[in-house]
């Protein structure tokens, strides 16, 4: 990830730390969902939304919550909106599930910011995230033939695709800048494996670029 994803992940999202509670019901003016059911029906998550409305601006905090399903209790705090950022610190979430329920990658999209992927293993009765090497998708200088792209479109957005037979994750990062002499996307796909540790590493990397001109030419 880059120094400048990392930087806007950090100022929409804020990790909490692990927090046991009870469940409890919506307040009032919020909304909430149970979600992305683990393969074993023992987790899944709980997505809240609280929105607050007064006549100078509109507010809305968002929290996402791994809970154990039948307790509805909180295992783990997985993100928190920080409500005075506004629009951009909105998020949405898309939970991958290993099919043994001992890990699950989560794809967090922020509004107009792109996406990031981060990756939860088993801990005892709760989960915690393992570091993932910096994934990027670099565009270099030959595939832009001496053009100029000055735009950055998309800045590496990554999004976890699957899981394979042997444990390790599909990731794809997207890059993609533009001009007026047209845009060029870099995809690049990632294997991810994990080792007795849960140390990630890459096994495996492709990259693709697709060019395209400008209208008219």
């Amino acid at each position: 990830m880059t120094h400048l994803q990392r930087t806007l992940i950090v100022l929409a999202l804020l990790v909490a730390c692990f927090h046991p509670v009870c469940a409890q019901q919506p307040k009032e003016g919020s909304e909430e969902a149970i979600e992305a059911p683990s393969p074993d029906g023992k987790f899944a998550f709980r997505y809240t939304k609280d929105s607050k409305s007064n006549s100078e601006s509109d507010s809305e905090k968002q929290t996402y919550d791994l809970i154990d399903k039948k307790s509805g209790r909180v295992l783990t705090s997985v993100a928190e909106s920080d409500p005075d950022l506004g629009p951009s610190a909105r998020f949405n979430m898309h939970v991958l599930w290993r099919p043994d329920s001992a890990a699950f990658a989560l794809t967090a999209t922020l509004w107009k910011r792109g996406s990031s992927v981060t990756v939860y293993v088993r801990d005892g009765s709760t989960f915690r995230e393992i570091k993932i090497p910096e994934l990027v998708a670099d565009i270099p200088e030959k595939v832009k033939g001496g053009k100029s792209f000055p735009h950055v479109a998309e800045l590496n957005s990554q999004s976890a695709t699957r899981w394979q037979k042997d444990g390790s994750l599909v990731v794809e990062i997207e890059n993609m800048v533009d001009g007026n002499e047209g845009s060029i996307t870099a995809t690049r796909t990632v294997v991810l494996g994990f080792d007795r540790t849960d140390e990630a590493k890459v096994l495996k990397s492709t990259i693709k670029f697709a060019v395209e001109k400008p209208e008219g030419d």
